[in-house]
């Protein structure tokens, strides 16, 4: 029975430190699926929507080595919230902040910092120490009453971000794209 118990934590935490679905090889997931079924993926360069039906999951990376290839892709994790609207985009070295009352993206110099114990969460913060965040997954299984949505656009994201800044909390959804 203690066998058994040890190789059930294994397995489990083996499990809850993978992140993120690749498939047909070389296709990577990037958080957003719409009503059609469709998921936005990354292939050879170009983003787009594929029905996932064609797909097959094939691999899935750490959240570690998922941080490592978005950003050997130039890609960013886009937070974005509204009421006020505000937006982030984080990548490995740097928190580009744009908050409603300014036309000028502010710049921080960021670390990241990865939980593997209890799913993908990545926990953010500049490096003067004026910006924290989290980043985490909230949709496992794109199952749309689990997804956060924002009323600007009409898919669905798996995660969900908060943002504190100015002494101020910022609640919105994210995904990964590029946004020059």
């Amino acid at each position: 029975m203690k066998y058994k118990a040890i190789l059930f934590l294994l397995i489990l935490s083996s499990s809850s430190c993978k992140s993120q679905e690749v498939y047909n090889k070389n296709q990577i997931f990037l958080g957003e699926y719409n009503n059609k079924n469709q998921i936005k993926i990354i292939k050879n360069d170009s983003i787009r929507f594929v029905d996932k039906k064609l797909l097959e999951q094939t691999d899935q990376f750490t959240a570690k080595d998922f941080i490592k290839t978005i950003d050997s892709l130039n890609l960013y994790f886009i937070g974005e919230g509204d009421e006020p609207f505000w937006r982030i985009k984080l990548s490995q070295n740097s928190i580009k902040m744009l908050k409603y009352d300014s036309e000028n993206e502010v710049n921080y110099e960021s670390k990241i910092y990865i939980d593997n114990q209890s799913g993908f969460n990545i926990m953010f913060k500049s490096t003067n120490n004026e910006v924290f965040g989290l980043i985490r997954r909230v949709d496992h299984k794109l199952d749309k009453k689990n997804a956060c949505s924002l009323c600007i656009t009409d898919n669905f994201l798996v995660y969900e971000t908060f943002i504190t800044i100015d002494k101020k909390v910022y609640k919105g959804c994210a995904m990964i794209d590029r946004i020059d």
